[in-house]
């Protein structure tokens, strides 16, 4: 299965983006569109049986049950399956703002914000709640017929499980020696209750236990060892670990992370319940606007990846081809090419965008961690900064370690390369004039500075190191030093931009 994954409850998706996603991923070969429709933030889906779900828990951003179908059916039409993911026990806080009485505390519950793990988690121990849940999968079944239904099951807070006296009576009547035992009791139920409606678990990393039906498929979000853990113990797995979208890495590190690595110790029936790959775009920072910058182009390496041989690893030939397959999905309506300058021109409030567009062409976002740290982001926080603007991976990346090496290892036969550097390197040097310039005029156009000051060194020493080669002459020492350090400092992040050239500047300093 070559699976993707998006995240509708943190940040609500319309239909026409999903839609969008379905068609660029029929485009890839990906087959598997894996929902994650409840969260903390939000529940994301109609239910007649149970209204105060959407009516109470989703802020009114929800799926008609008419919508699901209607993209059910467009997924269908394009040889795609659609799974929805329903987390629980735990991020499941939005499900009690509206249903208190089956959480293991007694709130009361507000929709979350942040992306903090929250307490709310349903209680196992009680019959109502597993009535409940039974009649909530047996509405949803219908409007999703794949045979496969994800619960979630990860990063389960215990704290109230902790708090409750009756919950605590409840496991040692019944011998359950830790909270992970608890959580495979209920998940044992749940999975009783999927039987009946023909639909086959699927749960993270940590619903593995040895107490589950070997029918459970475990997806591994910490790490590959996860995923050997659970086919060693006789369940199907899926891998996710290496393909968090967000988590801002570039389409090389995607595009060499093999479901089944090189250096696998797996049997080869450890290694038939290997069922693929799953790509996840989670959604704290992402909009409706800016998710298609997100998931657009790496998520066709990540395709190719899925269906390819591990012998296939040739990165230069893969960035070739991305190029091409960015722009046909660009004429398939996604929007990633555009993006950059669409948040631009809203950012300046016009068309004077020239110097924040160079600079982008040059710059990513920081990442999940490094953004959340810096700054607190919330739900309910506008994503229209200039880190928005921003690609992950930008071409110029792969486009800089070609030229550079060209220079280094034929400096006689790279005039052409060189050149192309010193005009780079040269329009580096001076942007922070423009870049001054143009920032007064927005205040979210200032977050460039420091970035565009921090290329600047780097292009005053690039300059410097093309003229080392070229003229065969070495820099002092303490200037290489002094350079090395320099670098160093930009290749960090840039308030909440990262410089995505630096460490091929760095190698042209290597002798």
């Amino acid at each position: 299965m070559a699976r993707f994954l998006i995240d509708v409850s943190r940040h609500f998706e319309p239909v026409s983006e999903i839609e969008r996603t379905l068609d660029g991923m029929a485009a890839v070969k990906l087959n598997v569109l894996h929902w994650h429709l409840s969260d903390d933030q939000g529940i994301r889906v109609e239910s007649h049986r149970y209204p105060k779900l959407q009516g109470m828990g989703s802020d009114s951003l929800y799926y008609t049950q008419a919508q699901i179908r209607t993209i059910v059916a467009y997924a269908r039409d394009r040889g795609i399956r659609v799974v929805p993911e329903f987390d629980m026990p735990g991020h499941s806080t939005a499900w009690f703002v509206g249903y208190p009485q089956y959480a293991s505390g007694p709130g009361p519950y507000g929709i979350g914000r942040h992306w903090a793990g929250y307490p709310g988690v349903f209680d196992p121990t009680r019959e109502s709640v597993y009535r409940f849940i039974d009649g909530f999968i047996s509405e949803m079944s219908v409007l999703f017929p794949d045979a496969y239904w994800h619960i979630g099951g990860d990063e389960v807070n215990a704290t109230q499980w902790k708090q409750n006296p009756r919950i605590q009576k409840f496991m040692a009547a019944r011998h359950l020696a830790d909270y992970a035992a608890l959580q495979a009791y209920f998940n044992q139920r749940l999975s009783r209750i999927l039987t009946r409606h023909h639909k086959r678990m699927i749960g993270w990393d940590e619903v593995l236990h040895p107490d589950l039906p070997r029918t459970t498929v475990v997806q591994s979000w910490r790490g590959t060892q996860y995923l050997g853990q659970a086919v060693a113990q006789g369940f199907s797995g899926i891998l996710s670990a290496p393909y968090y979208l967000d988590a801002m890495k570039s389409a090389e590190q995607h595009y060499l992370a093999d479901p089944l690595a090189g250096d696998s110790t797996l049997t080869a029936g450890e290694s038939a319940r290997v069922l693929g790959g799953e790509a996840c775009m989670w959604a704290e920072l992402v909009s409706d606007e800016s998710i298609d910058s997100r998931i657009w182009p790496r998520l066709a390496a990540i395709a190719e990846r899925f269906w390819s041989p591990q012998s296939v690893t040739d990165v230069d030939d893969m960035y070739r081809r991305l190029a091409i397959e960015d722009v046909r999905l660009e004429q398939l309506g996604l929007g990633q090419e555009s993006h950059t300058d669409r948040f631009l021109r809203r950012i300046m409030n016009g068309p004077a965008i020239a110097p924040l567009a160079e600079l982008l062409r040059f710059a990513e976002p920081v990442t999940l961690g490094q953004r959340t740290h810096s700054a607190s982001v919330t739900q309910m926080t506008p994503l229209v900064q200039l880190v928005d603007a921003a690609r992950p991976d930008p071409p110029a990346r792969w486009q800089i370690q070609q030229l550079v090496a060209a220079v280094v290892s034929a400096p006689a036969a790279s005039t052409a390369a060189r050149d192309t550097l010193a005009q780079w390197f040269t329009m580096w040097r001076d942007l922070p004039l423009l870049v001054h310039r143009t920032a007064p005029r927005s205040p979210l156009a200032q977050a460039a500075i420091p970035a565009a000051d921090a290329l600047s060194s780097v292009g005053a020493i690039g300059l410097a190191a093309l003229e080392e080669r070229k003229s065969g002459v070495p820099l002092p020492r303490t200037w290489t030093d002094s350079a090395l350090v320099t670098l160093q400092a930009a290749d960090k992040p840039q308030g909440l931009l990262h410089l995505v050239v630096v460490p091929a500047v760095q190698r042209l300093l290597v002798r």
